[in-house]
């Protein structure tokens, strides 16, 4: 084999394990990064997240509220419930196609209001 040959040959080679090398970096951070916050805090921030839980607004603890009904129309469907602050927003598709989306106070069950979707014209 000539030198030129010689040296193509081993630059495919290292090129090769630069590319093998880079894509194990690559998949390795995708998996740290996705898997980062599942389960993995010690015990103790556990301990402490679950026993000092207070509202994002204005600090003060969290007290538990019971059980609270929430009564949605016959044959209605809850499609997604999205927690933001201390409120509750509950999308529901009726049974007649029509959607609706309730806001609700977390702390007291209360129905703050209600959103009717509609057809525009």
């Amino acid at each position: 084999m000539t030198d030129s040959l010689r040296a193509l040959k081993i630059l495919v080679i290292a090129m090769g394990v630069v590319i093998v090398i880079g894509t194990a970096v690559v998949i390795i951070t995708i998996f740290q990064r996705a898997s980062a916050n599942w389960g993995d805090a010690p015990a103790n921030q556990v301990d402490q997240l679950s026993t000092s839980r207070t509202t994002p607004l204005d600090s003060t603890p969290l007290t538990g509220f019971g059980t609270r009904t929430l009564e949605i129309p016959r044959d209605s469907e809850i499609v997604d419930m999205v927690a933001q602050g201390d409120r509750l927003i509950v999308r529901l598709k009726l049974a007649d196609g029509s959607r609706q989306i309730l806001v609700l106070d977390m702390m007291t069950g209360a129905r703050i209001g209600v959103f009717e979707l509609r057809q525009g014209p």
